[in-house]
């Protein structure tokens, strides 16, 4: 009875080593596909970057265009009110 016992316990432990044996396998598998990603990953992050900067300096061109808008809103007011007091004679 020792020996089916044993030899049952060695066939557990032979497939617990087959599964870690997969398990290796399978990590190693995923860390080349991570290894893959994080490349892809960096490119593409270093092709945004020119974009982002672009957005930044078309926000900042638009925040002028509208400071911009602005003022010339006031003197054109401030023009057209001088005008109809002082304008009309």
């Amino acid at each position: 009875m020792n020996d089916d016992r044993l030899s049952r316990i060695e066939a557990k432990v032979d497939s617990v080593v087959d599964r870690l044996g997969s398990i290796d396998k399978t990590l190693a598998a995923q860390h080349v596909s991570l290894k893959q990603h994080m490349r892809r990953s960096d490119a593409l992050e270093a092709q945004v970057k020119p974009i982002e900067e672009h957005v930044i300096a078309v926000k900042g061109a638009l925040k002028a265009l509208a400071w911009l808008g602005s003022v010339i809103t006031v003197l054109a007011t401030i023009a057209g009110t001088v005008y109809m007091f002082l304008g009309k004679k």
